[in-house]
């Protein structure tokens, strides 16, 4: 097990890392906006691709290393079950159209009890982030 101070560390490195990725992102969209060329869409493109990666690996590291007693974990614990929630939303949402209709209505009766359960899964977050902030 990793000593608590290390954890920590190593969160704070992942966010700071997620933040510059962030700020990066944010000028590059300002400089595009003021002018469209190929070069800095693709810059653009690229930090998009980074920050995500730089999300992807913040989010991980504290599902891995944060304590579930604190509200930084639920955050990102929800996040990720709403993000494989709406994934998983979409895939039946594609599927259904190559189903016969009686199994449609069925995928299309899951979809809506999938929706359900994000929409109580966001407030929880949304309630824990306010919590978190006070």
């Amino acid at each position: 097990m990793i000593a608590r101070q290390t954890a920590h560390i190593i969160i704070m490195s992942r966010l700071l890392v997620l933040r510059s990725k962030r700020l990066m992102l944010n000028r590059a969209l300002r400089q595009l906006a003021k002018s469209s060329d190929k070069a800095r869409l693709q810059r653009v493109d690229r930090l998009r691709n980074e920050t995500e990666s730089a999300q992807h690996s913040y989010r991980s590291t504290i599902l891995a290393m944060e304590s579930p007693e604190r509200h930084e974990y639920w955050l990102v614990a929800y996040g990720r079950l709403i993000d494989m929630g709406g994934a998983l939303i979409t895939k039946l949402r594609d599927a259904a159209v190559d189903l016969p209709y009686e199994e449609r209505y069925a995928a299309s009766t899951d979809v809506e009890m999938l929706e359900s359960i994000l929409e109580h899964w966001t407030e929880s977050m949304r309630t824990s982030m306010s919590a978190g902030v006070a």
